[in-house]
């Protein structure tokens, strides 16, 4: 008969453990608002949350096109709910791992050492979605998502506000449905 380490026993309680535990939807609604009676929106630009307009129109041709998909369309005046967005850049980010040298040494009863870390940076981009009652101007299902921004190509810049826009709408629901579906 074999042994069981302990290492393999930790190992199994581990995923055991970590499959058990919830998943954190990246998003919030109110659960009471009817969501079915939407057919129309409005985009608006939080102004304050805007860079420039080149993003800002990245931003908006990507919800568009995600709620086109869904099936909603476009008002010429007032919606069914305004989709306020909007987009903050954070420059010169840490990255979460940090990478070290370290020296050392010992001479008889003296020792010493030298330690020297590296630090990495990026940029980061946070950006927001807010679906808000044209009537009661309350926010209904909101959601945001940080990525690492790459600010030097435009075609990264849309790549990255697209896949952003479509991680953040994931969840809300089609035309006509009550709530979100996983």
């Amino acid at each position: 008969m074999k042994k069981v380490s302990i290492a393999t026993i930790l190992l199994f309680a581990a995923l055991w453990w970590s499959g058990c535990a919830t998943k954190r939807l990246p998003f919030d609604y109110d659960p009471s608002y009817d969501m079915q009676k939407l057919a129309s929106f409005t985009l608006q630009a939080e102004k304050e949350a805007i860079p420039d307009t080149l993003n800002s129109d990245r931003i908006k041709e990507a919800i568009e096109k995600v709620l086109f998909e869904k099936g909603y369309e476009e008002a010429s005046a007032l919606g069914d709910f305004a989709v306020k967005y909007g987009m903050k850049i954070y420059k010169n980010r840490p990255d979460p791992v940090t990478f070290g040298i370290g020296l050392g040494g010992i001479s008889g009863n003296f020792g010493g050492s030298i330690f020297t870390s590296v630090t990495p940076k990026h940029d980061e981009i946070s950006l927001f979605v807010r679906m808000v009652d044209p009537k009661t101007k309350k926010v209904f299902w909101s959601s945001s998502v940080t990525k690492k921004w790459k600010g030097s190509d435009p075609i990264k810049r849309e790549e990255t506000i697209d896949e952003a826009v479509r991680q953040m709408l994931q969840y809300f629901p089609k035309r006509g449905l009550k709530e979100f579906r996983q």
